[in-house]
């Protein structure tokens, strides 16, 4: 696996309250990507403890495992997550209300695990077309999946940036959780909604394609989006399966 990050706080907001991190953890590859909300302290503050908190827990259950299913791990590690971010909210009346979303992977062998709270999102790219594996939870993903407006008509409703879930905002939460099989040259992507409610799905697809260097596609990717007129930060993390394995 060959993978590259890359976060900017864009152009109409004054600090980042998005983050992220990578590494290597029982034979594989994690990361994670999270978009805080709460104001500018709460969100920040929720996004930064939920990445520390989730690749803390991931990293040393994943180093330690024997033969634990990394999908158990990825969602035991949001708990653990959810609980950090609940518990610091209910301390601190700055930081109250505070929470943040959540997408994660683990490369491991032939198998890519994914979790997600919120509506950072999960792909893969492939020369076939592009999947995506996350499902958002927000207002407006609830309105498609009751036939109520099309995709096309959620990507401009004003209503887009409402979630209806994310780590700390309640003492439990539940994250989606899917797996799929790793293909030679599959390419995937995590990112928040600053990436994705700009660049439509189709040039995300030809611009991984396109770009054979991770760093190269993340650093594209995240200036389009504010080319394209973002008004978030925005943050991708690119993965490539070069062989089909972690």
């Amino acid at each position: 696996m060959i993978y590259f990050g890359l976060s900017d706080k864009g152009k109409y907001r004054a600090e980042n309250q998005d983050c992220f991190d990578m590494c290597t953890a029982g034979g594989g590859m994690l990361a994670v990507v999270c978009d805080g909300m709460g104001g500018v302290a709460g969100g920040t503050m929720a996004s930064e403890l939920a990445v520390a908190r989730f690749i803390a827990f991931a990293r040393a259950a994943l180093d330690a495992s024997d033969g634990d299913d990394p999908a158990d791990v990825l969602r035991q590690a949001t708990d653990a997550a959810n609980r950090k971010v609940y518990r610091f909210a209910g301390e601190s009346e700055e930081y109250a209300g505070m929470g943040t979303t959540l997408v994660a992977g683990y490369w491991q062998g032939d198998t890519a695990f994914f979790v997600n709270v919120g509506d950072s999102r999960a792909y893969r790219i492939a020369k076939d077309g592009i999947v995506q594996l996350s499902h958002d939870h927000s207002l407006v993903q609830q309105m498609i999946d009751r036939g109520e407006i099309t995709p096309a008509q959620g990507r401009h409703h004003p209503r887009r940036n409402i979630i209806t879930r994310a780590v700390g905002s309640e003492r439990f939460v539940t994250c989606d959780e899917t797996s799929v099989p790793i293909r030679p040259g599959d390419r995937f992507l995590l990112c928040s909604d600053g990436l994705t409610n700009t660049v439509e799905d189709a040039e995300l697809h030809r611009v991984l394609l396109a770009e054979e260097d991770p760093e190269n596609a993340c650093r594209k990717l995240v200036e389009e989006a504010l080319e394209g007129g973002s008004r978030d930060n925005v943050t991708a993390v690119v993965i490539y399966a070069e062989k089909g394995g972690a």
